[in-house]
C-alpha cells in the first residue's frame, strides 16, 4: 500500500510557491515520473529531483510554482499518475483474463 511507504517522507522546505521533499526509503522511480508530470503543467515553474549518491542518499524533490499552492498541485499530480496506473492495471487485466 502506497500510503505506508509515503509515511517515511519529510517536508524540507513548505514556502508560498516553493516545496521541497525527502522521498525516504523510495527509489527514484517515482521522483522521475513526478518530476516529469510536474514540469508539464503551465503553473510549474521549476520541477527536479536529485539523489546525492546512489547507494546512500534518499530522492529528494524540488517543486517552485509560478502561482498556487504547491503541495496541492504535487497532491494532484499522485492522484493522476494513481489513475493511470489503476487504468493499466485494469487494461492489462483485461488482456490476460
Amino acid at each position: 500500500m502506497i500510503i505506508g511507504v509515503l509515511m517515511d517522507v519529510k517536508v524540507l522546505v513548505n514556502e508560498k510557491n516553493i516545496i521541497e521533499l525527502d522521498l525516504g526509503d523510495l527509489d527514484q522511480s517515482l521522483a522521475q515520473l513526478l518530476v516529469e508530470k510536474l514540469n508539464e503543467d503551465k503553473d510549474v515553474e521549476f520541477a527536479s529531483y536529485k539523489v546525492e549518491h546512489p547507494l546512500t542518499a534518499t530522492p529528494k524533490i524540488y517543486l517552485r510554482t509560478k502561482k498556487g499552492e504547491p503541495g496541492k498541485l504535487l497532491l494532484a499530480k499522485l492522484d493522476e499518475i494513481k489513475n493511470e496506473v489503476s487504468d493499466f492495471k485494469k487494461q492489462f487485466l483485461d488482456i490476460v483474463k
